[in-house]
């Protein structure tokens, strides 16, 4: 039997984990994650045949339904804005996969979850038009939520990046500053099948889509250059040097910045889940082009993942392996 549990270390309220409200039979094996709440039942609405769970709580909006295009069983859960909020919700959700509640104990059988982000993102790559879906390949994280787990590099690639965004950092320092140098990269990658699955995917439906790196931020303002608040930045000019950031691998360029992508593929990559992330361009800074309304991209970039989930699925059965 594995550590046991206590509610200090897994709050559960009649049967559910307490921030999510659900239950793990609620939960499905396939999972789609948007940052905002209100998202989820528009994404119900038009792609599920069949509703059969609908929670609410602590500002968390989970469906679970089937779909009608490919009916296959799948959960819309949103992660709220940033990596702090996204840790507790995969948290939550690798417990409702693999912790037995009536125990609390980890159970001795399961199989990894397959979860990919469907976000909105700012572009960073000037010739890349706004309304793109960026298929990240690697993410270089910027907030320090996912430094409170420790695990290995995936690939020397990733170490490359963490070299090259750290050097990005050390150069747009302000001096004197009182947390320059503290700021640290880490970098992570999308299931290498799943990725294969989404781009196979996206040359079949006929979108505007890209691969690409994916930087995500710690935050909004700031983090992101925009000079707001009265006090003074650790950073200066930052977007314009991830802008003028030349790639290592030709055709791999940096695309877009985010706030989860980074927490979500470095700690699911861990659990050795399969996980991807899919954000469409809504603004570019250098042009000041914005796009107010982005409900078609997102629909998009939800069936897109639909197609990928059942290609996959498909694969790795007819592999012998479980979807």
């Amino acid at each position: 039997m594995g550590k046991l549990l206590t509610p200090d270390d897994l709050p559960i309220v009649r049967g559910r984990v307490y921030h999510l409200d659900l239950a793990p039979e609620e939960l499905a094996r396939r999972v789609i994650v948007v940052g905002d709440p209100d998202r989820v039942p528009v994404l119900a609405e038009e792609l599920l045949a069949l509703r059969e769970v609908d929670r609410f709580h602590r500002g968390f909006r989970t469906i679970t339904g089937v779909t009608a295009e490919t009916g296959q069983r799948v959960s819309f859960v949103t992660s709220g804005i940033g990596a702090p909020s996204t840790e507790i919700v995969l948290n939550e959700l690798a417990a409702l996969n693999e912790v037995d509640f009536a125990s609390m104990t980890r159970r001795e059988r399961w199989q990894p979850l397959t979860l990919v982000r469907l976000g909105t993102s700012g572009g960073l790559n000037p010739v890349t038009p706004v309304g793109t879906l960026i298929l990240t390949d690697y993410v270089v994280g910027l907030d320090n939520t996912a430094l409170y787990y420790d695990i290995p590099l995936p690939d020397e690639a990733c170490a490359l990046l963490e070299e090259k965004v750290g050097s990005v950092l050390t150069g747009t320092e302000l001096p004197g500053a009182r947390f320059a140098g503290k700021i640290a990269p880490y970098a992570a990658r999308s299931d290498r099948g799943l990725l294969a699955s989404l781009t196979a995917a996206a040359s079949t439906l006929e979108l505007n889509w890209t691969r690409g790196l994916t930087i995500s931020s710690a935050g909004f303002f700031a983090e992101q250059g925009r000079g707001v608040a009265r006090v003074g930045t650790t950073q200066v000019n930052l977007l314009d040097a991830f802008e003028r950031l030349a790639s290592p691998w030709p055709g791999l360029e940096l695309q877009n910045m985010e706030m989860e992508a980074g927490f979500f593929l470095h700690f699911l990559g861990g659990m050795r889940y399969r996980a991807a992330v899919v954000c469409v361009v809504i603004n570019q800074r250098s042009s000041g082009v914005f796009m107010a309304d982005y409900r078609r991209q997102v629909l998009d970039g939800a069936r897109l993942i639909l197609r990928a989930f059942k290609e996959y699925g498909d694969a790795r059965a007819k592999s012998g392996a479980l979807a």
